[in-house]
């Protein structure tokens, strides 16, 4: 995820100095490509893993009291 904060710093940088346009390398593309490539491919196994069903069913007896 290194690639993408560095493109939104990049980004921040360049709307602080009201630049109308804004070039990155063809490598620099190629990085941010992999990184959104990862974060998709994750979420898309996030998403297809059934949800893990929690139960809170505690009973508890006071016997003869």
């Amino acid at each position: 995820m290194i690639h993408i904060n560095n493109f939104i710093d990049k980004i921040k940088f360049f709307e602080a100095r009201n630049s109308k346009d804004f070039v990155i390398s063809l490598a620099e593309a190629k990085n941010l490509h992999s990184d959104i490539t990862k974060l998709l491919i994750a979420l898309h196994e996030i998403e297809k893993t059934p949800p893990v069903n929690v139960s809170n069913n505690n009973e508890m007896s006071g016997g003869n009291w």
